[in-house]
């Protein structure tokens, strides 16, 4: 597996480091809206890195090497969930470093919170479009991400009105940080074998 990190780190470093740029300063600076951006966007990261192996033909070339299509699939989640530990800890960096300056040095625990909210979505959107993109690859599977994010952008702004959005926001305060955590991470490993399964059947074809 340490030959596919490398691949995708070469690949990374050759057309992924505009984006990569990007993330990072927007995750450094002290607004959760800006890395709610970035982490929503590290989809965005497998993406290129699968357009690359499937421009590259390296589809067609892993029957004949030592890895195996399971591998190949953990890998890339592996470096999502990577990379949404790097944006994260840069984003607890930039607003330690604001707390610093206005003399607090107690954690908060709404802004926590949001931060956990945040990575949990994050990681469910990878545990809803990884699936997609093994199964159709990346040109459908583009298509029907940019369905999927309108519809889910479209009922979000119906339902986030009045006394829903109050419920909801009652809801998250009687949770803690962890349990949004555990239940996006629970749910990109719970879409792990469909991803597997997706992407054995597309390469029989």
């Amino acid at each position: 597996m340490k030959a596919l990190f490398r691949k995708d780190l070469y690949v990374l470093r050759g057309i992924g480091c505009i984006f990569i740029l990007m993330d990072l300063v927007f995750s450094l600076i002290p607004d959760l809206r800006f890395f709610a951006f970035a982490a929503f966007y590290t989809v965005l990261l497998t993406l290129i890195l699968m357009q690359a192996d499937e421009q590259s033909k390296f589809d067609t070339l892993l029957p004949m090497l030592p890895v195996s299509r399971r591998q190949v699939v953990l890998e890339t989640y592996i470096i999502g969930w990577g990379y949404i530990a790097l944006l994260s800890a840069l984003a607890v960096s930039g607003q330690a470093l604001l707390w610093s300056r206005m003399g607090r040095m107690a954690v908060d625990r709404e802004y926590l919170m949001l931060l956990c909210f945040d990575v949990c979505l994050s990681l469910t959107m990878q545990g809803l479009v990884l699936p997609v993109l093994f199964r159709y690859g990346t040109t459908k599977g583009r298509l029907i991400l940019m369905v999927a994010i309108g519809a889910v952008t479209f009922l979000s702004v119906s339902l986030m009105t009045g006394t829903v959005l109050t419920g909801l926001l009652g809801v998250l305060t009687r949770l803690r940080p962890w349990h949004l955590l555990l239940a996006g991470a629970a749910l990109s490993l719970a879409s792990i074998p469909l991803s597997v399964a997706g992407y054995t059947r597309r390469l029989k074809k």
